[in-house]
Protein backbone atom coordinates (compact mmCIF):
# COMPACT_ATOMS: atom_id res chain seq x y z
CA UNK A 1 0.00 0.00 0.00
CA UNK A 2 1.14 3.34 -0.78
CA UNK A 3 4.20 2.02 -2.50
CA UNK A 4 4.55 3.85 -5.53
CA UNK A 5 4.95 6.99 -3.37
CA UNK A 6 9.05 7.88 -2.40
CA UNK A 7 9.81 8.44 1.51
CA UNK A 8 7.55 9.36 4.48
CA UNK A 9 7.61 5.22 5.81
CA UNK A 10 6.60 5.94 9.36
CA UNK A 11 3.33 8.33 7.74
CA UNK A 12 2.21 5.67 5.32
CA UNK A 13 2.52 2.81 8.08
CA UNK A 14 0.56 4.48 10.20
CA UNK A 15 -1.93 5.28 7.56
CA UNK A 16 -2.35 1.27 7.05
CA UNK A 17 -3.29 0.80 10.46
CA UNK A 18 -5.58 3.76 10.52
CA UNK A 19 -7.31 2.23 7.12
CA UNK A 20 -8.14 -1.18 8.95
CA UNK A 21 -9.42 0.65 12.45
CA UNK A 22 -13.06 -0.35 13.04
CA UNK A 23 -13.07 2.93 14.74
CA UNK A 24 -11.51 6.33 13.77
CA UNK A 25 -11.44 9.70 14.38
CA UNK A 26 -12.99 11.97 12.25
CA UNK A 27 -10.38 14.53 11.03
CA UNK A 28 -6.55 14.29 10.51
CA UNK A 29 -4.03 17.15 9.44
CA UNK A 30 -0.98 16.40 7.49
CA UNK A 31 2.03 19.22 8.26
CA UNK A 32 4.93 20.19 6.82
CA UNK A 33 7.16 22.14 4.07
CA UNK A 34 6.05 22.91 1.03
CA UNK A 35 6.29 20.42 -1.65
CA UNK A 36 7.14 17.28 -0.02
CA UNK A 37 4.57 14.98 -0.66
CA UNK A 38 1.36 15.71 1.84
CA UNK A 39 -1.30 16.17 -0.55
CA UNK A 40 -0.07 13.43 -2.69
CA UNK A 41 0.03 10.89 -0.13
CA UNK A 42 -3.55 12.02 1.38
CA UNK A 43 -5.39 11.57 -2.70
CA UNK A 44 -3.89 7.95 -2.03
CA UNK A 45 -5.24 7.15 0.94
CA UNK A 46 -8.73 8.61 -0.55
CA UNK A 47 -8.03 6.38 -3.09
CA UNK A 48 -7.49 2.90 -0.83
CA UNK A 49 -10.45 5.19 1.91
CA UNK A 50 -13.31 4.61 -0.34
CA UNK A 51 -11.95 1.19 -2.28
CA UNK A 52 -14.89 -0.86 -2.02
CA UNK A 53 -11.98 -3.84 -1.50
CA UNK A 54 -10.76 -4.97 2.20
CA UNK A 55 -7.45 -5.66 3.27
CA UNK A 56 -3.83 -4.44 1.94
CA UNK A 57 -4.54 -4.43 -1.44
CA UNK A 58 -6.49 -1.56 -1.31
CA UNK A 59 -6.59 0.31 -3.94
CA UNK A 60 -7.34 -2.37 -5.97
CA UNK A 61 -7.55 0.16 -9.33
CA UNK A 62 -10.57 -1.89 -10.41
CA UNK A 63 -13.69 -1.89 -7.87
CA UNK A 64 -16.37 0.49 -9.43
CA UNK A 65 -14.74 3.35 -6.70
CA UNK A 66 -11.18 3.12 -8.09
CA UNK A 67 -12.21 3.54 -11.59
CA UNK A 68 -14.09 6.77 -10.64
CA UNK A 69 -11.04 7.76 -8.85
CA UNK A 70 -8.19 7.70 -10.62
CA UNK A 71 -5.01 10.35 -10.24
CA UNK A 72 -3.23 8.98 -13.34
CA UNK A 73 -6.25 9.28 -16.02
CA UNK A 74 -7.49 12.72 -14.69
CA UNK A 75 -10.37 10.96 -13.64
CA UNK A 76 -12.11 12.74 -9.97
CA UNK A 77 -16.02 11.86 -10.79
CA UNK A 78 -16.69 9.57 -7.40
CA UNK A 79 -19.60 11.37 -5.77
CA UNK A 80 -18.12 10.66 -2.42
CA UNK A 81 -14.50 12.66 -2.62
CA UNK A 82 -14.77 16.09 -2.42
CA UNK A 83 -11.07 18.61 -2.90
CA UNK A 84 -10.54 22.04 -1.82
CA UNK A 85 -7.76 23.87 -3.49
CA UNK A 86 -7.01 27.77 -2.62
CA UNK A 87 -8.33 29.82 -5.15
CA UNK A 88 -8.79 34.14 -5.86
CA UNK A 89 -11.41 34.74 -3.90
CA UNK A 90 -13.65 37.87 -4.99
CA UNK A 91 -12.84 40.16 -1.60
CA UNK A 92 -9.11 39.14 -2.70
CA UNK A 93 -9.15 40.12 -6.61
CA UNK A 94 -6.79 43.06 -5.96
CA UNK A 95 -3.92 41.14 -4.05
CA UNK A 96 -4.39 38.23 -6.14
CA UNK A 97 -4.22 36.10 -3.06
CA UNK A 98 -5.74 32.56 -3.35
CA UNK A 99 -7.11 31.08 0.14
CA UNK A 100 -9.30 28.68 1.31
CA UNK A 101 -12.49 31.21 1.42
CA UNK A 102 -15.53 31.14 3.37
CA UNK A 103 -17.37 30.68 0.56
CA UNK A 104 -15.65 27.18 -0.21
CA UNK A 105 -16.31 25.78 3.12
CA UNK A 106 -20.16 27.60 3.03
CA UNK A 107 -20.29 24.75 -0.34
CA UNK A 108 -18.80 22.04 1.77
CA UNK A 109 -21.05 22.39 4.96
CA UNK A 110 -23.86 22.11 2.12
CA UNK A 111 -22.51 18.69 0.75
CA UNK A 112 -21.88 18.02 4.55
CA UNK A 113 -25.85 17.52 4.48
CA UNK A 114 -25.39 14.64 2.45
CA UNK A 115 -24.09 10.90 2.92
CA UNK A 116 -22.14 7.97 0.89
CA UNK A 117 -23.67 7.40 -2.35
CA UNK A 118 -21.21 4.71 -3.23
CA UNK A 119 -18.72 4.30 -0.78
CA UNK A 120 -19.41 3.20 2.84
CA UNK A 121 -17.76 6.81 3.87
CA UNK A 122 -17.20 10.59 2.17
CA UNK A 123 -14.01 12.26 2.23
CA UNK A 124 -13.00 15.61 2.12
CA UNK A 125 -9.40 16.91 1.41
CA UNK A 126 -9.04 20.60 2.09
CA UNK A 127 -5.19 21.27 0.54
CA UNK A 128 -3.56 24.47 2.25
CA UNK A 129 -5.38 24.54 5.08
CA UNK A 130 -3.44 27.24 7.22
CA UNK A 131 -4.58 29.64 4.05
CA UNK A 132 -7.75 29.56 5.45
CA UNK A 133 -9.42 32.97 6.60
CA UNK A 134 -11.08 33.89 10.15
CA UNK A 135 -14.68 33.69 8.85
CA UNK A 136 -13.71 30.36 6.87
CA UNK A 137 -11.65 28.87 10.23
CA UNK A 138 -14.86 29.34 11.83
CA UNK A 139 -17.36 28.14 9.81
CA UNK A 140 -15.31 24.92 9.33
CA UNK A 141 -14.36 24.53 12.87
CA UNK A 142 -18.58 24.32 13.21
CA UNK A 143 -17.90 21.37 10.96
CA UNK A 144 -15.53 19.85 12.99
CA UNK A 145 -16.55 20.33 16.24
CA UNK A 146 -20.47 18.07 15.10
CA UNK A 147 -19.17 16.05 12.13
CA UNK A 148 -21.51 14.22 9.68
CA UNK A 149 -22.34 11.09 9.86
CA UNK A 150 -19.64 9.00 7.83
CA UNK A 151 -17.70 11.75 6.62
CA UNK A 152 -13.80 12.06 7.26
CA UNK A 153 -11.81 15.01 6.57
CA UNK A 154 -7.82 15.66 5.73
CA UNK A 155 -6.34 18.98 6.43
CA UNK A 156 -3.08 19.70 5.20
CA UNK A 157 -0.96 22.58 6.25
CA UNK A 158 2.85 23.72 5.87
CA UNK A 159 2.53 25.80 8.43
CA UNK A 160 0.56 25.01 11.54
CA UNK A 161 0.52 27.95 14.03
CA UNK A 162 -1.78 29.20 11.08
CA UNK A 163 -4.44 27.25 12.03
CA UNK A 164 -6.79 27.98 15.15
CA UNK A 165 -5.73 26.54 18.36
CA UNK A 166 -9.17 25.15 18.33
CA UNK A 167 -9.29 23.65 14.67
CA UNK A 168 -5.86 22.12 15.96
CA UNK A 169 -7.92 20.20 19.18
CA UNK A 170 -10.01 18.75 16.78
CA UNK A 171 -7.11 16.56 14.49
CA UNK A 172 -4.99 13.65 14.61
CA UNK A 173 -1.92 15.76 13.77
CA UNK A 174 0.39 13.70 11.14
CA UNK A 175 4.07 15.43 10.74
CA UNK A 176 5.74 15.17 7.21
CA UNK A 177 9.56 15.91 6.99
CA UNK A 178 11.36 16.82 4.16
CA UNK A 179 12.43 13.90 1.87
CA UNK A 180 16.11 12.92 1.77
CA UNK A 181 18.26 13.98 -1.18
CA UNK A 182 18.41 9.90 -2.63
CA UNK A 183 14.33 9.97 -1.84
CA UNK A 184 14.41 13.14 -3.61
CA UNK A 185 15.97 11.65 -6.51
CA UNK A 186 13.85 8.53 -6.76
CA UNK A 187 11.43 10.20 -7.24
CA UNK A 188 12.81 12.39 -9.96
CA UNK A 189 14.01 9.46 -11.96
CA UNK A 190 10.25 7.66 -11.46
CA UNK A 191 9.48 11.25 -13.46
CA UNK A 192 11.84 10.12 -16.24
CA UNK A 193 14.09 12.89 -15.65
CA UNK A 194 17.52 12.66 -16.65
CA UNK A 195 19.96 10.83 -13.73
CA UNK A 196 22.12 13.85 -14.23
CA UNK A 197 19.67 16.77 -14.13
CA UNK A 198 17.97 14.92 -11.14
CA UNK A 199 20.67 14.19 -9.16
CA UNK A 200 21.44 18.49 -9.02
CA UNK A 201 17.46 19.13 -8.80
CA UNK A 202 17.58 16.74 -5.55
CA UNK A 203 20.30 18.32 -4.05
CA UNK A 204 19.33 22.31 -4.65
CA UNK A 205 15.49 21.21 -3.33
CA UNK A 206 15.80 21.01 0.14
CA UNK A 207 14.33 17.90 0.49
CA UNK A 208 11.04 18.92 -1.60
CA UNK A 209 10.08 17.10 -5.12
CA UNK A 210 7.45 19.99 -5.39
CA UNK A 211 10.43 22.40 -5.02
CA UNK A 212 12.61 20.22 -7.73
CA UNK A 213 9.98 19.94 -10.21
CA UNK A 214 9.37 23.71 -10.03
CA UNK A 215 12.80 24.34 -10.43
CA UNK A 216 12.86 22.21 -14.03
CA UNK A 217 9.99 24.19 -15.18
CA UNK A 218 11.87 27.55 -13.84
CA UNK A 219 15.09 26.69 -15.86
CA UNK A 220 16.87 26.64 -12.73
CA UNK A 221 19.87 24.48 -14.31
CA UNK A 222 19.81 27.23 -17.31
CA UNK A 223 20.29 30.41 -14.64
CA UNK A 224 22.88 27.70 -12.37
CA UNK A 225 25.01 27.49 -15.73
CA UNK A 226 24.88 31.19 -16.16
CA UNK A 227 25.73 31.54 -12.71
CA UNK A 228 28.87 29.47 -12.63
CA UNK A 229 29.96 30.90 -15.33
CA UNK A 230 30.00 34.58 -13.46
CA UNK A 231 31.21 33.22 -10.83
CA UNK A 232 34.36 31.93 -12.98
CA UNK A 233 35.55 35.29 -14.10
CA UNK A 234 36.11 36.96 -10.69
CA UNK A 235 38.16 38.81 -10.14
CA UNK A 236 37.28 40.87 -13.52
CA UNK A 237 39.51 43.21 -14.73
CA UNK A 238 36.81 45.12 -16.42
CA UNK A 239 33.40 44.25 -15.13
CA UNK A 240 31.25 46.87 -17.23
CA UNK A 241 32.85 45.08 -20.51
CA UNK A 242 31.81 41.43 -19.06
CA UNK A 243 28.45 43.07 -18.24
CA UNK A 244 27.68 44.55 -21.65
CA UNK A 245 29.11 41.77 -24.09
CA UNK A 246 28.28 38.42 -22.38
CA UNK A 247 25.32 37.30 -24.31
CA UNK A 248 23.42 35.48 -21.54
CA UNK A 249 23.03 38.82 -19.60
CA UNK A 250 19.82 39.84 -22.27
CA UNK A 251 18.06 36.54 -20.79
CA UNK A 252 18.64 37.76 -17.23
CA UNK A 253 17.72 41.45 -18.23
CA UNK A 254 15.42 41.38 -21.07
CA UNK A 255 13.87 44.55 -22.49
CA UNK A 256 11.20 44.36 -20.51
CA UNK A 257 10.76 43.08 -16.89
CA UNK A 258 13.60 40.30 -16.09
CA UNK A 259 13.06 40.78 -12.29
CA UNK A 260 11.80 37.18 -11.53
CA UNK A 261 14.94 36.17 -14.22
CA UNK A 262 17.41 38.08 -11.92
CA UNK A 263 16.28 37.02 -8.70
CA UNK A 264 16.60 33.17 -9.83
CA UNK A 265 20.34 34.20 -11.30
CA UNK A 266 21.38 35.48 -8.07
CA UNK A 267 19.91 32.30 -5.97
CA UNK A 268 21.93 30.62 -8.10
CA UNK A 269 24.80 32.87 -7.27
CA UNK A 270 24.73 33.07 -4.07
CA UNK A 271 24.12 28.94 -3.63
CA UNK A 272 27.48 28.86 -5.69
CA UNK A 273 29.24 31.14 -3.41
CA UNK A 274 28.29 29.71 -0.72
CA UNK A 275 29.15 25.90 -2.19
CA UNK A 276 32.47 27.50 -3.00
CA UNK A 277 32.71 28.31 1.16
CA UNK A 278 32.57 24.58 1.85
CA UNK A 279 34.85 23.35 -0.43
CA UNK A 280 37.34 26.47 0.96
CA UNK A 281 36.57 25.13 4.52
CA UNK A 282 37.54 21.27 3.57
CA UNK A 283 33.51 20.24 3.30
CA UNK A 284 33.15 18.96 -0.02
CA UNK A 285 30.04 17.12 0.94
CA UNK A 286 28.16 19.91 1.75
CA UNK A 287 27.87 21.49 -1.68
CA UNK A 288 24.86 21.54 -3.02
CA UNK A 289 25.81 21.91 -6.98
CA UNK A 290 27.77 18.73 -6.51
CA UNK A 291 27.76 18.10 -10.42
CA UNK A 292 30.06 21.37 -10.16
CA UNK A 293 32.72 20.14 -8.04
CA UNK A 294 35.52 19.84 -10.17
CA UNK A 295 35.04 23.71 -11.48
CA UNK A 296 34.19 25.06 -7.50
CA UNK A 297 37.64 23.01 -6.91
CA UNK A 298 39.45 25.29 -9.47
CA UNK A 299 37.64 28.55 -8.88
CA UNK A 300 37.97 28.34 -4.94
CA UNK A 301 41.86 28.49 -5.53
CA UNK A 302 41.42 32.36 -5.70
CA UNK A 303 39.53 33.17 -2.84
CA UNK A 304 39.72 33.01 0.93
CA UNK A 305 36.92 31.91 3.03
CA UNK A 306 36.35 35.88 4.61
CA UNK A 307 36.10 36.96 0.94
CA UNK A 308 33.80 34.46 -0.13
CA UNK A 309 31.62 35.26 2.68
CA UNK A 310 31.11 38.92 2.44
CA UNK A 311 30.64 38.20 -1.27
CA UNK A 312 28.21 35.29 -0.56
CA UNK A 313 26.22 38.10 1.60
CA UNK A 314 26.34 41.22 -1.10
CA UNK A 315 24.88 38.55 -3.44
CA UNK A 316 22.30 38.34 -1.31
CA UNK A 317 21.79 41.60 -0.74
CA UNK A 318 21.30 41.97 -4.34
CA UNK A 319 18.40 39.53 -4.51
CA UNK A 320 16.51 40.97 -2.00
CA UNK A 321 16.88 44.13 -3.64
CA UNK A 322 15.44 42.49 -6.97
CA UNK A 323 12.71 40.93 -4.87
CA UNK A 324 11.84 44.70 -3.50
CA UNK A 325 11.76 45.43 -7.59
CA UNK A 326 14.58 47.51 -7.82
CA UNK A 327 15.99 48.71 -11.06
CA UNK A 328 16.99 45.13 -12.50
CA UNK A 329 20.37 46.82 -14.29
CA UNK A 330 21.37 48.46 -11.55
CA UNK A 331 21.19 45.94 -9.37
CA UNK A 332 23.56 43.32 -11.30
CA UNK A 333 25.69 46.02 -12.01
CA UNK A 334 26.15 47.13 -8.45
CA UNK A 335 26.53 42.93 -7.14
CA UNK A 336 29.39 43.05 -9.87
CA UNK A 337 30.98 45.16 -8.99
CA UNK A 338 30.88 44.61 -5.06
CA UNK A 339 31.79 40.85 -5.55
CA UNK A 340 34.62 41.88 -7.60
CA UNK A 341 36.10 43.99 -5.15
CA UNK A 342 35.39 41.30 -2.20
CA UNK A 343 37.42 39.30 -4.81
CA UNK A 344 40.22 41.28 -4.88
CA UNK A 345 40.48 41.59 -1.43
CA UNK A 346 39.34 45.99 -1.82
CA UNK A 347 36.41 45.15 0.64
Amino acid sequence: MFSQIVGHQKNKEFLERFLNREERPHALLFYGSEGIGKCLLAKEFARAFLCHEKGAQRPCGQCESCRLLNFETGNFAHPDYLYYDPMTDDEQEKKKTKIISVNQIRNLIKQAAFGPTLSKHKICIINEADTMNQEAANSLLKLLEEPPDKWFFILIASSVSRLLPTILSRVIQVRFTPLTVEETRQALLLKEIPEAEADLLAHLSDGSLGQALRFREERILDFRNMALKYVAEFPMQAPMTYLLTEDYFSDIIPASGGNEQLQQFLSMTVSLLRDLLFVKSGLPDQVFNIDALPQLRQIAGKWDARRLHLAAQAAQEAMTAAMRRANTKSVLDDATFTINACCEGRV
